[in-house]
């Protein structure tokens, strides 16, 4: 919904025993979106991404790109964010 945030969680497959901390980056958020991870750096097993828009980002479906990289190794992941608008405020029995 314009002007709120949802979460989506971030699984790291670590094959052969791979112990090297990842960074994330997500790219393709439309305008008036940021996008954070928690933790941003980890040798864990998954980060959660927080995606935030603001009430002027636009309406939509979107498709977003979360990278993780450590060292030489690279490897992305797509999401669909989906954009509604805000619900109006209620009447209250003032509505025209």
């Amino acid at each position: 919904v314009q002007g709120a945030s949802t979460t989506y969680t971030v699984n790291i497959a670590r094959t052969g025993g791979f112990p090297g901390a990842v960074t994330f980056n997500v790219s393709g958020l439309p305008a008036g979106a940021g996008g954070t991870f928690n933790p941003n750096a980890t040798t864990g097993n998954t980060s959660t991404l927080t995606v935030t828009t603001a009430s002027t980002t636009p309406t939509g479906p979107y498709t977003v790109t979360v990278t993780g990289v450590s060292g030489s190794l690279t490897r992305t992941a797509t999401a669909t964010l989906v954009v509604t608008s805000a619900a109006p405020p209620p009447c209250n029995g003032q509505c025209p």
